[in-house]
């Protein structure tokens, strides 16, 4: 398994190694007080609009679910509709990104990611679109695949509401005069430890499944128990043995670390972009501030805990 691209940049041509080896997920939310667009986000994601050009990583699968009524037929009115009326300082999605196991075909990648969106949303009826990006390189040979789900944590309870009413306040005692009500799951380490499991749960069945030996841990090494650091094992010996043709373990490991390692960079290369844009007037920014539930119950929460978490635990 790669990395995922946040916003990639014109494939660079560079090959992966055959297996799979290295576990991604990352969180990050988007806050109208940032300056965030949903519907720039979903364009993103999904292709479409000012983000339907030919020379962009495509989307190959594109589903939207647990919608409201006026929102079925039409996924991206929702977002437009979060952008509007989500209150100033609310949350208006969560995104989830994650890398997908090369070497599966398009329906066991879009099989994997929807089982891992609805693992996040069904319970709570959360609204959500996913969309599966191809990550060819240059010679459109598969390289990273990987998928970008939004999650809005507006549960639909079933109760018809206008756009504008339904992303208002709550009401407990008579919800039918309330906005949809706001789910506390996506809040602390608990649920992202358990999302993290999961998807490596969910990923490591595909794979046998297809009969593959490679398995994905969402822990890192020394969560493992393993004495192992990736990319101390390339030295002047493996480069000479390289030079020569000469294959062996080390040069691997070595050269999936710089893999990854580039892979980073481009990833945090795309995030500044995308949070510089907003002050520019561009669109899709990404915020890291909470909404105003969520500051008041900073306090129980790890004062060191981020908005953003990356897990990124190169496996076996």
């Amino acid at each position: 398994m790669e990395w995922f691209e946040s916003n990639p940049p014109p494939p660079g041509g560079g090959r992966t190694s055959g297996g799979g080896g290295c576990y991604h997920l990352s969180f990050r939310s988007g806050s109208r007080a940032g300056g965030v667009s949903a519907s720039a986000a979903h364009d993103y994601i999904t292709r479409s609009d000012e983000y339907a050009d030919p020379d962009r990583d495509p989307a190959v699968y594109i589903e939207s679910d647990h919608m409201p009524e006026w929102a079925k037929d039409d996924p991206p009115a929702y977002w437009d509709a979060a952008d509007l009326y989500e209150r100033a300082n609310g949350r208006l999605y969560l995104s989830a990104d994650f890398a997908l196991p090369r070497g599966l075909d398009t329906d066991d990648q879009v099989a994997l990611a929807r089982a891992f969106a609805q693992e996040l949303t069904e319970a709570e009826q959360l609204p959500y679109t996913l969309a599966i990006h191809a990550g060819s390189d240059a010679d459109g040979q598969e390289h990273n695949p990987h998928a970008h789900l939004m999650i809005s944590e507006r549960q639909n309870d079933g109760i018809e509401r206008t756009r504008e009413a339904w992303f208002r306040r709550a009401n407990g005692a008579d919800p039918g005069r309330g906005g949809a009500p706001k789910s506390r799951t996506f809040h602390g380490r608990g649920w992202m430890e358990h999302a993290r499991e999961r998807w490596a749960a969910l990923t490591n069945a595909k794979l046998e499944e297809r009969g593959r030996d490679e398995r994905v841990n969402h822990r890192s090494y020394e969560r493992q128990g393993l004495d192992r650091e990736p990319g101390h094992h390339y030295g002047p010996a493996a480069a000479h043995m390289a030079a020569r043709g000469i294959d062996h373990d080390r040069l691997s490991e070595a050269a999936a670390l710089v893999e990854r390692q580039e892979a980073e960079r481009a990833i945090e290369q795309g995030i500044a972009v995308l949070e510089r844009s907003v002050h520019a007037g561009g669109r899709g920014a990404i915020s890291r501030d909470d909404d105003e539930e969520e500051q008041q119950r900073r306090p129980d929460r790890d004062a060191k805990s981020p908005d953003r978490v990356d897990d990124t635990s190169p496996t076996r």
